[in-house]
Formats: structure tokens, sequence, C-alpha cells
């Protein structure tokens, strides 16, 4: 197959590029020889999965100067960037187990957790039959398991796969959920029409965001989550410009599925009733029934599919709709008794001595860390990019990789405060896009924002300050950015010199994730 596509790659230079018979010749005997020597590395090689990385990054690259760059330009560096950061997702799921960097996981083969509860599902064949207080993680909506459950089933008894391995190969849903994630940020940016450095830029950011690379890796159910919500936020803008019954339904479709994946997922809603309420307002004259029926219909398929569950559970057991599971209190992790409004407003030097999220449990392994994680943005700032259980035990001791983490969290920062400030002069900027969809988008940002504040306070331990709560916010801060440099008058030398930083911070950012996680794995 190989020696096929090296001879058609010739073949093609020859044909359309003018390149003479000889040189044609000896291109392809060079390339077959490299292949041999590739193939016989390959096969020595600890680290198979660094190939199947530098293998997908050469492939895309070859396939991107094969095609018509002139004529595509914009959809090809796009995939480009997009096409790489797959190989970075994939080579992180390729190199970690579904016991790697999880979270309430637990073990399969247990009667607790995600993974406890996949099997539940996959053995019984049923709905849990008990109050689903007494397992932790049965508390959720049984989407992603059922899914999850399903996938299993289907490996081991029609595939012949066995069930290590077909339990394993659950990461390769969360990857393509982690993808579809992606291509929902480049259908957002490209809705409001950035092109140029405008959309590569965000693109960069998003695609090679570590919180997806981990959301590849994560088999519980937020990153089904995440994918579902994102696809109700791209549908609800496509409504905003056509208001048809099939748009509706897909949004309704969107978001019934998100909160049967996981409840928390309804902070989509209140933004997207936004969005009907204007356009209703707007339009009340000519199109008042339409758009009430639309709403009815809405209604009716996205209403029983999030909330079945939950009142399946209390009619049953008398559950609260949005039950959540509470935390022991005497756990190491709890920061209870320091008052809310202080850890919010302490960003005392000391918390910057790491990029890496703190644990006063793992003080004995770690020197530079004597305390909990408290502040939720600068656990965010950290989290984001490492997860919880990243740090410096993760590299050589003296590693230039912990010297990257710092690079990167500081970049983190300045892009992230970028997007913020970005978010705010766009709001207030006529032309960059229209104030209704503006709205939806703040109004978004700004309701996982306040969720993940509100939920810090109400359960006071380090775990619940977790940036995978909230990572649309990573799409819709690149978004702004897009949209500010797409407002900015690039004649100018401010105008020039902000693209440019910009476009190398965002460089930056893509390499410096790039060699955190091909060290870490």
């Amino acid at each position: 197959m190989t020696v096929g596509a090296i001879t058609a790659f010739g073949y093609y230079k020859h044909r359309y590029e003018g390149i003479s018979t000889k040189r044609v010749v000896i291109f392809i005997a060079l390339l077959i020889l490299a292949d041999i020597i590739a193939v016989r590395l390959y096969t020595q090689s600890q680290s198979k999965a660094m190939w199947h990385f530098a293998g997908g990054c050469s492939v895309i690259v070859i396939l991107y100067y094969l095609a018509d760059i002139k004529k595509y330009r914009t959809q090809l560096n796009a995939l480009l960037i997009m096409g790489l950061g797959f190989c970075l997702k994939l080579y992180y799921v390729l190199v970690t187990s579904v016991y790697t960097r999880q979270h309430d996981v637990r073990s399969f083969g247990g009667d607790s957790g995600h993974a406890g509860y996949i099997e539940y599902l996959l053995f019984e064949h049923k709905l849990p039959d008990f109050d689903i207080r007494e397992r932790w993680q049965f508390c959720h909506p049984p989407l992603h398991h059922a899914i999850s459950a399903l996938w299993i089933y289907v490996n081991e008894n029609i595939m012949q796969v066995g069930h290590n391995q077909a339990r394993e190969s659950l990461q390769t849903l969360t990857l393509f959920y982690s993808v579809c994630i992606i291509i929902s940020a480049y259908k957002i940016f490209r809705y409001f029409g950035l092109n140029g450095k405008a959309l590569y830029i965000p693109l960069m950011i998003v695609s090679f965001h570590p919180a997806f690379i981990l959301f590849s890796g994560s088999i519980n159910n937020d990153t089904l989550s995440a994918a579902l919500v994102m696809g109700a936020v791209v549908c609800t803008l496509k409504w905003y410009r056509e208001q048809s019954l099939k748009n509706i339904m897909k949004i309704a479709l969107c978001v019934g599925f998100a909160m049967m994946t996981k409840l928390s997922a309804a902070t989509v809603a209140p933004p997207i009733a936004l969005v009907f309420l204007i356009v209703f307002i707007k339009k009340f004259k000519e199109e008042w029934k339409r758009l009430l029926g639309q709403f009815v219909c809405f209604g009716i398929v996205c209403v029983p599919l999030g909330l079945w569950f939950g009142v399946r559970n209390y009619i049953k057991w008398k559950v609260p709709l949005m039950y959540v599971q509470k935390m022991d209190k005497s756990e190491l992790q709890y920061i209870g008794n320091m008052p809310f409004l202080k850890r919010i407003t302490d960003f005392s030097l000391h918390q910057y001595a790491s990029p890496y999220e703190q644990w006063a449990y793992l003080d004995e392994s770690r020197a530079v860390q004597n305390y909990n994680e408290h502040n939720p943005l600068i656990t965010i700032m950290k989290n984001s990019l490492f997860g919880e259980f990243i740090n410096e035990n993760c590299f050589h001791s003296g590693s230039y990789v912990n010297t990257v983490s710092n690079i990167f969290f500081w970049l983190n920062v300045i892009i992230a405060g970028t997007a913020f400030v970005s978010m705010i002069v766009i709001c207030f900027k006529k032309g960059a896009a229209k104030l209704t969809e503006k709205m939806f988008l703040v109004s978004f940002y700004i309701m996982m924002m306040a969720s993940f504040y509100k939920t810090s306070a109400d359960y006071p331990f380090t775990c619940t300050m977790n940036f995978r709560y909230i990572t649309p916010t990573v799409i819709i801060g690149a978004a702004y950015i897009g949209l500010a440099l797409k407002a900015i008058n690039k004649e100018t030398i401010g105008g020039r010199y902000a693209a440019k930083s910009l476009y190398g911070e965002a460089i930056l950012f893509s390499f410096s994730s790039g060699i955190i996680y091909l060290s870490l794995c």
C-alpha cells in the first residue's frame, strides 16, 4: 500500500508538475528506501505511538501540498491545523489507558464510578433499579454510559475483541467526541466570517488546547456532554439566521441529549431561550404563530429527553432533580475552612511558584507545595493546561519540560486575558457581529462562569474547581479573539503588531502543548 501511494505521488509530480522521468524514478526509489528503513525502525521501537504521530502528521502535510492550495487555501489551512491537533489527541489516546488521568471512573469489575455504571448497563441490560444515591456516580443520566456499554458489547460479541481491549477502546468514542467539539468550533468561527489569521489563531488555540487532549482520553461523560452542548450552540446560531422547524429540532435534540448525558449541560438552555425570546419579540407581528409552534415542538422534544431520568428517580426514590453527590469534609482537599470571599480574592505570589495545580496530599513527594489550590481563577488557569494529575513528578528532575510548562502557563494567562478584553470590546463595537449573536455567546459564557463559581462556593473542594466543567469557554474566548482581529485595522502599525503578536502566541501555544503532551506520554 505504501509503495503504491509513493508511486502515485511520483506519477502526480511527473504528470502535472513536469518533473522528468529520471528524477521521478530516483525520487520514488529514495522514498521506498526510506519507507523500508522506517518500517524496520518502527518494529524495533519501544514507542510505536510516536511513529503513529509522526506518520499521521506526515500524511496530513503531504495531502495538504497535493491539494489545490490556491483555490482552497482557507479550508486547507484550517484542515491542516485541525489534522495536526487530531494527531496529538490520537497519540495521547494510544499511550494512555482507561485508568490514566481519569475523573471518578474507579475501576471496571467494581460497582461504583463511571466504569461500574457502564458495566452495570452492559451486564444487567437495564437502568439502576435501586436508589441511585447508593452508588458513586450512578446519579448521572445514562446516555454516555449506555453508548459505552453498547460499544463494549459490539466489540466483544460481534467483533470478537477481548474484554480488556474492548474497555480500552472506549477512548475511541471520546476521541471522536473531542474531534466533534473542534469541528463545532470551526463552524462557529466560519459562521462569523473569520478568515486568514482571524480564523487560524483561534483555531490553533482550540485545536491544540490541552483541555480537549485530556477530553480525548477521558471515558467519563464530560466529553460527550460538551460535544452536544457545542452542537447546540452551532445549531442555535443557524436557527437565528433561518428560523426553520428543522433547525430548531436540531437544537432540541442537542440540548436534550446533552442533558441526558450530564444534567449540568442545562447551562446552555437560558442563552438559547434568550435568542428565542429576542427573535419572537422582533417578529411577533408577522410570525408569532409559526414561531410559537416551533417553540412548542422544541419543548415536546427537549424537555422529556433532558429530564426523564431525573423525574424517574424523583418518583421512585424522591431524589432531588438537581441532586449532586456530596463529598466528606474530612477529605484532605476540603477548603471550606477558608471563606469564599478570601478564596476568590487571594492572589498571593506563592501560588505561582508552580504552574501545576496544588494538592496538599501530595506534599511528601513535591517540594514546593504545601496547600490546596483554592482560588477558582488561578486553579482553572493551571487546570485547563495540566488537569489535576500532571505535575513536576511526571517529568525527569530538572527537565526542560517544566520550564516549558511555566512559559505555557503565563502564555495561557495572556491569551485568556486577551480573550476577555476582546469579549468586552467586541460587545460594544458595532458591526463586528449582530447584537443577538454577541449576547448569546456572552450570556452562555456568563452562565458557565456563574455556575462554576457557585459550585466552587457550595462544594468547597479543590476537585470541584476543574476546568472540564467549563471547556466551552475556550471556544467562546477564541471566537472573540478572532472577531477582534477581524475588526482591527491591519493597515495601522498597532493593528499589524496585534495580529503578528497574537499569531506568534498561538503558534507558541500550539508548540508548547505538543512538547508537553508528547513528553508526558
